[in-house]
């Protein structure tokens, strides 16, 4: 084994070489990618006037678009899959952008269209190759005991344990756990470790440990439980001695925690304990998804929703969209877009009917509309308009809210994110009426379960299997 020090000095140089090499291979496949689409179509004629015009503007929208985007933060914490749909993201918008400002400007005529479809496809196939090569060499480096810090843990809380079996299952992210030290409050393991770390002792033996490997350690994460204070200072006292990074694991269970975060107003440090994707990256990968897709739906079904209107007006008499209050981001009311299914009818103030099997309200045509999940179409002008995403917990009626609020534990928790057209609890089955509490329960249980595991891919997940379960299931009446 290498001198510890040499191999952390090594380390570090070779995680920084990484880092530079994947902008820089981007600074040069972006260009190239537009070189090459300009001699496959034009030839070597050099490029015209407008062509270097279009050319700035592009590489100006990209810098913008992977600037906010996350496309080089924390790259090494996604798989490669996570990764190459946030340069999609980047890129599409990147392009977007740019058609936009062709559009104001009037000069969308003089763009060639086939060099700007290329460069899009060149540039993205570049990129993605580029970064499957940088894993290839990430997965080298370590082969040879390279770009891996180890990790001790002090105590080991649930929290803790977690994150061990995360970094076990994804060596990619470059960290290993190689043992805890016990203390008195720790959860408890099965006799054969169930998944737990190496215990290498008592907390009574971490400092004779730490001074027999000094140096050889490059991350201490401390999980006591927040009430042991004293204990707490006692092991931060220890560890003032060695210059290894020091953090807490808190243990916030049983706290009704939600993405629980660390925070820093001037220099107070907080631990935000309920939020939703407050990251402003991952709402600005959120929005730009959400823009994309609800626009490219939109024009694709413009025919068919010009038929669904057609059907609607000519069905019943009454307005062809149905507008219903509903809780939307923080709790906030807006207005969602339906096709109308139902005759129009007045209720109780105060009231709602949710819609029953053979419910004499809903039309014929509406019937048809609701089994095949088609009145919800009109929600794509909601999630244009940023009222709604296209996937998230479904909004329920303001008198649903509140009723259930008061009936279901953490039930408001859906309202830290915008709802969706489809969600997670709509792909499994929940969906239409819910009868009893009981399965309203089960379905903010996977609401949560979204919100606590969102990431682009499960986004893309819901909505392929919305199109393969959803549509044309019978459970909605």
């Amino acid at each position: 084994m290498p001198a510890p020090r040499g191999r952390r000095r090594v380390t570090a140089e070779a995680r920084a070489a990484l880092e530079v090499w994947l902008r820089v291979l981007d600074l040069l496949l972006v260009p190239s990618a537009a070189l090459l689409g300009h001699i496959l179509f034009h030839g070597w004629i050099p490029a015209s006037h407008s062509q270097r015009v279009v050319f700035g503007a592009v590489l100006l929208c990209c810098v913008v678009c992977f600037a906010v985007a996350p496309v080089y933060r924390n790259w090494r914490a996604r798989s490669l899959l996570a990764e190459i749909w946030t340069l999609f993201l980047a890129w599409t918008a990147a392009f977007a952008l740019f058609s936009m400002y062709s559009v104001l400007m009037d000069v969308a005529d003089a763009v060639p269209a086939r060099w700007l479809v290329s460069w899009y496809a060149l540039g993205l196939a570049g990129m993605g190759v580029s970064r499957f090569c940088i894993r290839l060499r990430v997965h080298n480096l370590r082969s040879r005991g390279l770009d891996r810090q180890r990790v001790l843990l002090v105590g080991l809380r649930a929290p803790a344990l977690k994150v061990h079996r995360l970094l076990r299952s994804r060596p990619e992210i470059g960290k290993e756990v190689i043992g805890y030290f016990a203390g008195p409050d720790d959860i408890a393991t099965r006799r054969d470790g169930g998944g737990a770390p190496l215990r290498l002792g008592a907390l009574e033996d971490l400092e004779a440990y730490l001074d027999q490997h000094r140096g050889q350690i490059e991350h201490i994460w401390v999980s006591l439980p927040l009430g042991g204070r004293a204990r707490l200072k006692q092991v931060l006292k220890l560890l003032e001695r060695y210059p290894v990074q020091v953090r807490l694991v808190p243990d916030t269970t049983g706290l009704g925690a939600l993405n629980p975060g660390v925070h820093q107003v001037g220099d107070v440090p907080m631990i935000g304990v309920r939020q939703g994707m407050v990251e402003p990256h991952l709402l600005m990968v959120k929005r730009v998804e959400d823009m994309v897709v609800a626009g490219v739906a939109l024009v694709v079904l413009s025919p068919l929703l010009v038929l669904l209107a057609l059907g609607v007006k000519l069905s019943s008499p009454g307005p062809v969209l149905f507008r219903q209050r509903r809780h939307g981001l923080d709790g906030k009311e807006f207005k969602m877009l339906k096709f109308r299914s139902m005759r129009v009818h007045e209720e109780s103030s105060g009231t709602l009917t949710q819609a029953t099997r053979g419910d004499a309200r809903i039309t014929p045509f509406g019937a048809f509309l609701r089994r095949t999940s088609l009145d919800e179409l009109p929600q794509f002008l909601n999630v244009l308009g940023g009222s709604m995403s296209v996937v998230g917990p479904r909004p329920h009626a303001v008198q649903h809210n509140n009723q259930y609020e008061r009936l279901i534990e953490r039930y408001m928790h859906r309202h830290y994110v915008k709802p969706g057209i489809t969600g997670w609890a709509q792909v499994n089955g929940l969906r239409g009426e819910t009868p009893e509490l009981r399965s309203m329960k089960k379905r903010v249980q996977y609401d949560i379960d979204y919100i606590r595991r969102w990431s682009p891919l499960l986004d893309m997940r819901i909505i392929l299997l919305t199109a393969f379960k959803v549509l044309g299931q019978k459970t909605a009446y």
